[in-house]
């Protein structure tokens, strides 16, 4: 006989709630404080399953761990039998003990428990709603109460539901110092060790959870940055996934090599667009070898075409499930996402975006980089928040604004006609390398800053210095025939 779907669906349920118990013995309960913020033992449709979680909750409040034997061993304290609503009993000896043995199996990770909780918790909100939906019908059918009694009696049952759910979501001091600040104290001191790569970051930024939104005028590299800041943070032992919907794999991975071989041989001429037209040579084959060896997998790329916002959060999701170890994600870029829904503006659709992506980040604890474009009218001129104008409230909503710039923005005198400013550009975009300015527009984490890089733009790599190397160099050296990437 097939079940029905409410039978499969209260199956699946008790499934989830028996794997979160499962969860909350692992570790030592190091995610109880997070499903405690969620869920009360009412919460549970088993009955089973509230005694259990009373039973963790009550250890986890006098030190001690969810074991197995503790559970137990707490159960049988409680002469095997569990006051609920209603004084209802259940015996622990003919009932729980197969549960027990099964908590022992139901669970291997604890990356799912706060998804887990949420889904427990609005199941169990539903369910009141189910109750006091089904009451009022009842007491209306019956005729016994007067028609304000029956309204004010839904309404009360409704608020009741309201303050549950709002309480969800509120944390006072007293909360918050007992059930999160430690988890998050150590995770922001493992955050404080965190290594981009670039040393020059590294000195001035501690590269923590939020949201950063990266700028940039053209041909300073704004894609293949952030392509070398993930691959950095890769080899340094972070979990990275790229977004694209500028760029294909060929064209991200063949930078990759580009890059590679340009640090074991300075004096190379390949190009990643040598590597996509073909070209062969020993060192090519030879970082090609290597890269296939390499078992750590390197960045994980989603080469995305017609995926909207909620879609592309989504596909990710489940490698941002474990937030402990949150992942580190890039976006390119934000002015291509289609829409995901009827925005009349390109500004509303934008931070509608930005939004979403910030909600995420929050959620998931991701670190979540975002690249976007400039205004045309702010090419040539240096970058501030104005360079961002039609981005949409990026200047409220994120949490680190960082804008790439060639050096010689700063030379650019009040006065001078576009002509000369242009000239200088181009002047400026010739060079080998070029000279690139990172400026921190707004940084919540710490102060503002700058930091300046070589960019080897014919070899996809930005090399850290100081302001002092620019002055120092003659920038003779230019290369007008490489092939290369003018706008990524």
């Amino acid at each position: 006989m097939t079940p029905s779907p409410l039978s499969t669906r209260r199956m699946n349920l008790l499934s989830m709630e028996l794997e979160l118990l499962g969860m909350l013995t692992l570790q030592e309960g190091k995610v109880i404080p997070e499903v405690a913020a969620i869920l009360k033992p009412e919460d549970f449709y088993s009955y089973e399953h509230q005694l259990i979680y009373t039973a963790i909750l009550d250890l986890h409040k006098n030190k001690k761990p969810p074991t197995m034997p503790l559970i137990a061993e707490w159960l049988k304290s409680k002469d095997y039998i569990f006051k609920g609503e209603g004084d209802t009993v259940s015996p622990y000896d003919k009932v729980s003990v197969e549960t027990i043995m099964d908590l022992g199996q139901a669970a291997f990770t604890t990356a799912y428990a706060e998804s887990y909780a949420q889904t427990i918790k609005e199941v169990s909100n539903r369910e009141k709603l189910l109750r006091i939906g089904n009451s009022f019908q009842q007491n209306a059918e019956d005729a016994t109460k007067s028609l304000s009694d029956l309204i004010a009696n839904a309404e009360k049952a409704l608020r009741d539901v309201t303050s549950n759910i709002v309480q969800n979501k509120a944390v006072n001091l007293q909360c918050y110092f007992t059930q999160f600040y430690e988890n998050e104290f150590n995770a922001m001191r493992t955050y404080a060790k965190r290594k981009t790569g670039f040393s020059n970051i590294d000195e001035v930024q501690i590269f923590s959870p939020g949201l950063y939104v990266i700028g940039a005028t053209p041909a300073a590299g704004k894609t293949t940055f952030c392509w070398q800041l993930l691959e950095q943070l890769h080899k340094n032992g972070e979990s990275c996934v790229f977004c694209s919907y500028e760029m294909s794999a060929f064209e991200l991975f063949s930078k990759s090599m580009a890059r590679e071989i340009f640090l074991r041989d300075k004096s190379t001429t390949i190009t990643s667009a040598d590597i996509r037209y073909g070209s062969t040579s020993d060192i090519l084959e030879t970082v090609h070898a290597d890269f296939i060896a390499d078992d750590t997998g390197g960045v994980n790329l989603f080469a995305l075409r017609d995926e909207n916002i909620d879609e592309l959060l989504r596909l990710i999701r489940p490698y941002c499930n474990d937030k402990k170890k949150s992942p580190v994600v890039c976006l390119d870029y934000l002015q291509i996402v289609p829409p995901s829904s009827d925005l009349q503006s390109d500004k509303a659709r934008i931070d509608d975006i930005v939004h979403k992506l910030k909600t995420f980040q929050r959620e998931t604890n991701t670190t979540f980089i975002v690249i976007s474009s400039f205004n045309r009218m702010n090419y040539y001129q240096q970058v501030s928040f104005e360079s961002f104008k039609e981005s949409g409230n990026i200047e409220y909503t994120a949490d680190v604004v960082w804008a790439l710039q060639l050096n010689v923005c700063n030379d650019i005198k009040i006065g001078a006609t576009i002509s000369e400013t242009r000239k200088k550009f181009e002047d400026a975009k010739r060079q080998q390398p070029r000279q690139i300015q990172l400026k921190c527009l707004k940084n919540r984490q710490g102060q503002n800053y700058d930091c300046f890089f070589h960019y080897f733009s014919a070899h996809d790599y930005f090399e850290p210095c100081t302001e002092d190397n620019f002055k120092n160099n003659d920038n003779s050296n230019s290369d007008e025939n490489r092939d290369e990437e003018m706008d990524d």
